[in-house]
């Protein structure tokens, strides 16, 4: 994206197609073969050498685009693109829109006034909101595709109804006026005649968590949505129950800038101090530490194609990829393992001379006595876990009933 970096990458399913986005405020599609050939490189200035830019779109939105994401294929708005950016702006992107966009570009170069598509949405994009007053840090959508859930900087979690998109009689673009932050003004109180902003608007916000909301991941049958946040806390909310968390999951250092789904009740967490951990979820457990990025901080983690593998990114400006099959494997090879087999935060370290899977324990003739926050919280499981208070919100619609899996060890020491 010429001097632009590329924030973020979304490949297509079935892998043809890349589109990228960078903080420049471009958005482009790229043609993963032609991208891999090298004929471009050999000759570029031959006929043959085709750019493997299919389309792009250089004024997709006025500031930096923070997130990209794609919705399933079967949402009501089929396989179409979310970007976020600085400002908390979302927008919705139909692909087989966007393919048309340099033409219509190139026929607008002539136009006298540079501002007379100022406050027009650009080619492709069929719905645009702006409900966030901070960064858009991740998206999440339920199992149908027609909710699209939206994490931000300024600490509300923003639901986006997709089935508004195509809504007949609705705006295309909704907009919330900005707030100062030196002088916050609380919202105008809705009448009790007036329609909620989900039916009017196609969206709902939660009150704000004072806290920075980075990463999110739906869990518990889709009856609990995840977030991780600057603090280091995650913090659940029930589904339908957008207000406030019902539940939160103190422990990491600092803050929780992705989440990877494994199982309904188990997470791996990409934190600020270098580490990716094993979290359960309801009752709360740190299973483990699966690797490291001495130090920096991790910023994304992801699945590969069976996986078998999970990738992680950081501000080191390594992909790392680590052994995740044995996170897929069943209850029944899980609860046969010996006990005394999992690796704990506070016991293991990164290593990179073994390699990037390879993890050390540390001596406890060290003695290295670790002050990290998980020893404090884990002497309060046994007491949390008994409450009422904590069993009395998952009763109902905490994984529909069922039992939540054992995987206390799925992490062998060496």
């Amino acid at each position: 994206n010429d001097k632009n970096n590329n924030n973020n990458a979304n490949l297509q399913s079935g892998g043809e197609h890349i589109f990228t986005v960078c903080n420049g405020g471009s958005l482009r599609c790229i043609d993963t073969e032609l991208a891999c050939s090298l004929e471009q490189f050999r000759n570029p200035n031959a006929a043959s050498a085709s750019s493997p830019i299919l389309w792009s779109i250089e004024n997709a939105h006025n500031l930096g685009i923070n997130k990209l994401y794609q919705l399933p294929h079967w949402s009501p708005c089929g396989a179409a693109l979310v970007t976020g950016d600085d400002v908390g702006t979302v927008r919705l992107w139909d692909t087989r829109m966007c393919g048309n966009t340099n033409n219509n570009q190139n026929s607008t170069n002539t136009k006298n006034n540079p501002f007379d598509d100022l406050m027009k949405l650009p080619t492709g994009c069929i719905q645009h909101w702006k409900v966030n007053h901070d960064y858009i840090t991740d998206f999440e959508t339920n199992n149908e595709g027609t909710t699209l859930f939206a994490s931000s900087g300024d600490g509300a979690l923003s639901i986006f109804d997709v089935r508004y998109a195509n809504r007949k009689g609705t705006t295309r673009s909704v907009v919330l006026p900005d707030i100062d932050p030196r002088n916050p003004k609380p919202p105008p109180p809705q009448s009790k005649n007036q329609k909620p902003t989900w039916e009017t608007l196609g969206y709902s916000q939660s009150d704000n968590q004072e806290d920075e909301l980075l990463s999110l991941a739906l869990l518990k049958n889709s009856s609990k949505l995840l977030c991780g946040t600057q603090q280091g806390i995650l913090s659940l909310f029930s589904y339908g129950q957008w207000g406030d968390i019902s539940d939160r999951f103190p422990g990491h250092p600092q803050s929780i800038d992705a989440l990877l789904k494994i199982d309904e009740d188990t997470v791996l967490t990409g934190s600020s101090d270098g580490l990716v951990r094993a979290v359960q979820l309801l009752p709360n457990s740190l299973l483990g530490v699966l690797g490291g990025h001495d130090g920096f901080p991790v910023e994304g983690l992801g699945w590969s194609a069976g996986r078998k593998l999970v990738g992680s990114v950081s501000h080191d400006e390594y992909i790392r990829l680590w052994d995740g099959s044995f996170l897929n494997e069943d209850d029944e090879e899980e609860e046969g393992m010996g006990d005394g087999e999992m690796q704990r935060d506070d016991d293991v370290v990164p290593n990179s001379k073994q390699g990037l899977g390879g993890v050390s324990t540390k001596g406890k003739a060290n003695g290295d006595d670790s002050g990290d926050d998980w020893e404090d919280m884990d002497e309060d499981d046994d007491e949390d876990m008994d409450s009422d208070d904590s069993d009395s919100d998952d009763s109902g619609d905490g994984g529909a009933g069922s039992k939540p899996k054992k995987r206390e060890n799925i992490f062998k020491t060496e």
